[in-house]
């Protein structure tokens, strides 16, 4: 398009008056520039008289031609351009924003010269704005351009690579151009650092140039001397950030693995801040304080195990043992976080590398490491349960609360890693502290916060502490009880909270649940415990099921007691209801059970009823938020009352698949069933009622699913209720979780003689349904065809007869699948992939017959589809086409040829950028590598590049290797 200086600039200024109303205009604008006549109207309209905004324009138009359009430029107008700009930089030195594009500008002219036509760049720019000897301009500002220059070079190396304006192979060509020069700008960098004259907001940029050439992996041996110089600066408030940005760029450098004796040797040298540290600790600069933590935390992430191995080594120990006992000393600043301070949660991923890599070390060496750092760890944990403490009750905001919370959270993950490195020495000092902590509120039962940090650690280490230890935790499981709370909910309720903690522990040392139940007992009748008790006792019922009958009275008393007395959240009920339910299931006879069960469930089965009857004129938010309360305490209840825990199991041997039959000693029905034939009226009534509420109609899904999964064959009694509702849910609603409960049906009684006919209707209704429905507009129903294409793939692939001998719907699910393909959901996606892939591998099987002539009569649509998406659908969809691909290669291979010499002659198919080359090669790797996925999905990968433009860069490269 051509458009004139004063076309845009006109458009410029309309634009910045009202810029949401002239949109079109941005438009237009965003196309001048792009044109190869945006070369003629820029540089007119960089003109100080201009309108400031015109002059931006027209500075950001020069730096996007420069960086992007550089194959515009004949190689005669390359010295005209430099001059063009090396003069408006001199001009504009006094207007930030457009000297800054300027400046990008001549470090993208830099990148794309440097090689064969200006390798003399760097010196030549030092030499033009030295400041001794250049004219125009004050020495000062010659300096800050000059440094601003400097810095942009390699930073534009860098964005115009993201930019794919330049190869990953030009890069490094480029970089090693630039780098020719590195000793001067070094040399340039220690001379202006150490010249008086110059003040430090200068010497902030020199830094800030030394930080992006440090970027370029400069070798350490280079720069090493200049950076130990540096460290005097950081005392220094505006040089102490960028002093230690360089220090940490060229200590953390990739290269840096491999000359460890350099990097030991460097970090010995910088341990010279520790002075630095010192003095903005004496002056409350925590400022100062957080960038020398975090720099010397990057150097221990990046050189953990060099650290390490050089502990190992006398005449390096010292240093190492200092480096870790400044983070020590960090993590235990004085003060509560995160009021008093913020910098003693930087180093905490610290203490799992070490921990991590010290593991890794074998025998002697190992020894010699754990007994070097065990100190180092039983001090942290001394530290953390100090910093622990809870503060007072208003001491925080809201959000300083969640802070603390999370810094809490990190603590408790420090233990577990502390626990590897100490094991039994961990438990032992945790012993001490209880005692202390003890004895102090004992003293003063106000001072409980000591003891409730204690508890804290204990309950963080609870399931990293061996099944086999019979010391340590033993002694603390008999304390607690011991314990003076004095009443202190708040004490309690972290008390049972540590010892359910324990509940995987104590179901291999049963003989001490007898010191546990009692306090989980009391809990429950108390209103202000509950809430930790009910927590505690679910966990224990959950991981000791047979171990905790023994003390099923008085736990199921106390639950009957909270449930009639106390006024429960929803989530304490349900706990409280998978206490009795898992209580229940061991070692009682079913009329014990079914007295219980109706004493407890008739409220709230009435309830429930009541609720039902109410949704014809309307449900409050109250009533509708309780009626789906009381469906998922009822779900608690069909996931865990199983008196058939220890099920026998048949292999299904044409599938290698297992079937459940449930067994209950007696004979007679599980209690379960006994209760759901009661309620199935009742629920098959909530169900029609409440097909538009997505709530209702997933609560009632997760409880048939539960019911289903413990009672397996024996549900049979209630299916024709379920087959009844689950088409006219899924009718009203599309709800996807529908669908999970009709593919465990098919699962399950697929292969049923008498349910087989049954399963098939089911199938039929709701597939019939996502068609009828979802096909028309796919965007809109993504969750429903992602949930209809996993049913059917799992019914392909555990029960194809219900597919295969009623063919009706086969085509249009299979056009569904092909569509799915174009859909944006990474899930839906690979849903689709998996079926086409299944559909198409079954068609060849003896039984899939009928889903042959299909495959064969869409095979192009689906291939066309395939390389569509392949070159336009974002990158972690890739692998779901290779695999449609692979199946199509295997059981189509000669079609599939076929198929792609179709494709090959078609110019209009897919963007210009795929050549029928291109298009030849993808076919030609896909087919010679029939069987191999991975080959196949490179190929599809490097489709995927070339479609969007991406082959041969770096980002490309990666994204080939990512797969």
């Amino acid at each position: 398009m051509e458009a004139t200086a004063d076309q845009v600039e006109r458009a410029v200024v309309e634009f910045y008056r009202d810029p949401v109303t002239k949109s079109g205009l941005n438009t237009w604008l965003m196309q001048a520039q792009h044109s190869r006549h945006s070369w003629t109207f820029a540089w007119p309209l960089l003109d100080p008289r201009k309108p400031e905004e015109v002059q931006f324009f027209a500075g950001n138009t020069v730096y996007m031609k420069v960086s992007r359009y550089w194959h515009e430029v004949p190689k005669e107008e390359y010295e005209p351009l430099k001059i063009k700009i090396l003069n408006l930089i001199a001009q504009y030195n006094n207007s930030k924003v457009i000297l800054n594009r300027l400046i990008k500008s001549l470090g993208a002219y830099v990148i794309h010269t440097i090689h064969l036509d200006w390798t003399s760049a760097i010196p030549d720019i030092i030499a033009m704005f030295d400041p001794g000897t250049v004219s125009g301009l004050e020495p000062t500002t010659a300096l800050s351009l000059l440094f601003s220059i400097l810095t942009v070079i390699p930073e534009e190396l860098e964005s115009m690579q993201e930019a794919m304006s330049i190869s990953g192979k030009d890069k490094q060509i480029i970089t090693g151009a630039i780098k020719n020069s590195s000793q001067s700008v070094l040399n340039l960098i220690s001379q202006v650092m150490q010249t008086g004259q110059v003040s430090n907001v200068v010497k902030e940029v020199v830094l800030k140039t030394l930080n992006a050439w440090l970027k370029l992996s400069l070798p350490l041996s280079d720069t090493r001397d200049l950076l130990v110089a540096l460290i005097p600066y950081s005392n220094y408030a505006l040089l102490c950030e960028p002093v230690m940005d360089a220090i940490r760029t060229a200590v953390t450098d990739v290269e840096t693995y491999s000359i460890p004796n350099t990097v030991m040797e460097f970090v010995t040298q910088i341990l010279g801040l520790t002075p630095v540290l010192e003095e903005a600790q004496h002056a409350n600069d925590e400022n100062t304080a957080s960038l020398v933590y975090s720099l010397f935390t990057s150097v221990v992430e990046c050189h953990s195990r060099m650290l390490l191995q050089s502990a190992l080594q006398p005449e390096h120990q010292a240093s190492v043992v200092q480096v870790v006992a400044l983070l020590l000393q960090c993590a235990a600043t004085p003060g509560q976080y995160p009021t008093d301070e913020t910098i003693s949660n930087i180093p905490f991923a610290v203490w799992f590398t070490i921990q991590d890599d010290i593991m890794t070390f074998e025998g002697e060496q190992q020894a010699e490491l754990l007994t070097l750092f065990q100190p180092v760890y039983l001090q942290l944990v001394d530290t953390f349960i100090q910093k622990s403490l809870l503060p007072p009750d208003a001491a925080l905001t809201s959000e300083e609360r969640e802070m603390f919370r999370c810094y809490r959270q990190d603590i408790c993950d420090t233990y577990m890693y502390a626990y590897y490195v100490l094991r039994g020495d961990m438990l032992s000092h945790l012993e001490v502290h209880l005692k202390d902590a003890v004895v102090k509120m004992q003293r003063d039962p106000g001072d409980w916060r000591y003891l409730e940090a204690v508890l804290h650690a204990y309950s963080s280490v609870a399931e990293t502490v061996a099944e086999t230890d019979n010391f340590y935790v033993p002694r603390f499981i008999q304390s607690i009880p011991q314990i003076p709370f004095s009443d202190n909910i708040q004490l309690i309720s972290v008390a049972l909270t540590t010892l359910g903690a324990y509940a995987d522990w104590l179901n291999y040392h049963q003989d001490h649940m007898h010191h546990v139940i009692p306090l989980m007992v009391e809990g429950l009748v108390n209103a202000s415990l509950v809430g930790a008790a009910s927590q505690a006792l679910r966990d224990l019922t959950l991981e000791c099921p047979l171990t905790i009958s023994p003390f099923s009275q008085p736990i199921l008393t106390s639950c009957q007691r909270a449930l009639e007395h106390s006024r429960l959240e929803s989530a304490e009920t349900e706990r409280i209801m998978t206490i009795i339910s898992r209580v229940l299931s061991v070692g009682k006879d079913q009329p014990t059970i079914m007295t219980y069960l109706n004493a407890t469930l008739t409220p709230y089965i009435s309830r429930l009823s009541h609720l039902k009857d109410l949704m014809g004129s309307g449900l409050s938010r109250e009533q509708h938020s309780e009626l789906v309360s009381l469906l998922k305490l009822l779900s608690c209840l069909a996931r865990h009352l199983n008196l058939n825990n220890s099920s026998l199991e048949d292999e299904d041997e044409d599938d290698g698949t297992t079937r459940r039959h449930s067994q209950v000693p007696s004979g007679e029905p599980q209690p379960l069933l006994v209760v759901l034939q009661q309620l199935m009226p009742l629920l098959s009534d909530i169900a029609l009622k409440a097909t538009t509420h997505a709530d209702i109609t997933e609560a009632l899904c997760k409880l048939l699913k539960n019911s289903i999964g413990t009672l397996v064959d024996d549900c049979v009694a209630i299916l024709p209720a379920i087959l009844e509702i689950i088409p006219q849910m899924y009718e009203a609603s599309l709800n996807p979780i529908i669908l999970d409960l009709v593919k465990q049906l098919v699962i399950l009684f697929g292969r049923e003689g008498s349910q087989e006919a049954n399963m098939g209707v089911l199938l039929r209704l709701v597939t019939s349904t996502t068609l009828n429905r979802a096909s028309k507009d796919l965007w809109n129903h993504t969750d429903s065809v992602h949930g209809c294409l996993a049913l059917l793939t799992a019914t392909l692939k555990k029960t194809p007869h219900l597919l295969t001998t009623n063919p009706t719907h086969l085509a249009p699910l299979f056009h569904l699948g092909v569509e799915a393909l174009k859909l944006p959901e990474e899930g839906t996606v690979r849903s689709a992939g998996h079926f086409l892939a299944s559909f198409v591998n079954v068609s060849r099987d003896p039984a899939g017959g009928s889903l042959q002539p299909i495959v064969a009569h869409n095979s192009d649509a689906l291939v066309k589809t395939l390389m569509y998406c392949i070159c336009n659908s974002p990158r972690h969809s890739l692998s779901s086409f290779s695999d449609v691909l692979c199946a199509l290669c295997k059981m189509y291979g000669d079609d599939l040829a076929r198929t792609f010499k179709s494709v090959q002659s078609d110019d209009t198919f897919l963007s210009p950028r795929v050549t029928a080359q291109n298009k030849e090669d993808f076919a030609k790797k896909v087919l010679r590598n029939r069987g191999n996925k991975r080959r196949i999905l490179e190929a599809v990968t490097d489709l995927a590049l070339i479609g969007r433009g991406l082959a041969g860069t770096d980002y490309g490269a990666q994204t080939r290797g990512f797969h």
